[in-house]
């Protein structure tokens, strides 16, 4: 069975429950980041094969800031924020006045704002898993890399994806200071990590 590929309704269920408690974690942390108030919708959680991932978040061409945090110890796999031009401004201008024309214009500052971001962000997620699965589950350092949609899917999909499998896709849209701006997480386990996960939560069936 592949990532996420031929699951049954109740593992399913299972792995949106983590991401939905994972980013009302995510929002708390930021929240705490940015000290400022921050909102979030119901995450809509979807699980996608590579053609649909990169559809979905906006076509191969469309250019975003993908930010990697590997996912390490009792579980193996990765975590990949999807970062916008709007959402990445709406975090700096937190800190100070900044106009992004695009990613490529970022400096030293920008990129260490949005690597904290990602690593509170990602750190709420793992504590969510652990909490829920009593494992013990760490994260390593944030790895950013600007360029499109299809260059960065690439990076999960040829570490940890097989043809055919799938991952999990989590919108995030933040209400910070009444302005909605919205990111991506996208969640993918090793194998024996996804099935380590499901024996935890009383899910796998073989």
């Amino acid at each position: 069975m592949g990532l996420y590929d031929q699951l049954n309704e109740m593992q399913l269920d299972a792995v949106k429950e983590i991401g939905n408690i994972g980013a009302g974690n995510a929002c708390t942390a930021l929240s705490v980041l940015l000290g400022t108030m921050v909102d979030m919708d119901v995450p809509n959680i979807h699980v996608l094969d590579f053609d649909s991932t990169s559809q979905y978040l906006g076509g191969d061409s469309n250019q975003i800031l993908g930010i990697q945090v590997d996912v390490t110890d009792d579980l193996e796999g990765m975590m990949f924020h999807i970062v916008r031009k709007p959402f990445a401004e709406r975090i700096i201008n937190t800190f100070y006045e900044k106009h992004l024309e695009d990613f490529s214009n970022m400096d030293e500052m920008d990129t260490s704002v949005l690597s904290e971001m990602a690593n509170i962000t990602s750190g709420a997620y793992a504590n969510s898993i652990a909490t829920l699965t009593n494992l013990f589950v760490n994260i390593g350092a944030p790895v950013q890399t600007c360029a499109t949609i299809g260059e960065v899917l690439k990076i999960p999909f040829n570490r940890m994806v097989k043809p055919g499998d799938k991952i999990l896709v989590i919108d995030e849209e933040f209400e910070i200071d009444d302005k909605k701006v919205c990111s991506n997480m996208l969640l993918v386990l090793e194998h024996n990590s996804l099935m380590k996960l499901f024996d935890k939560l009383g899910v796998r069936t073989s």
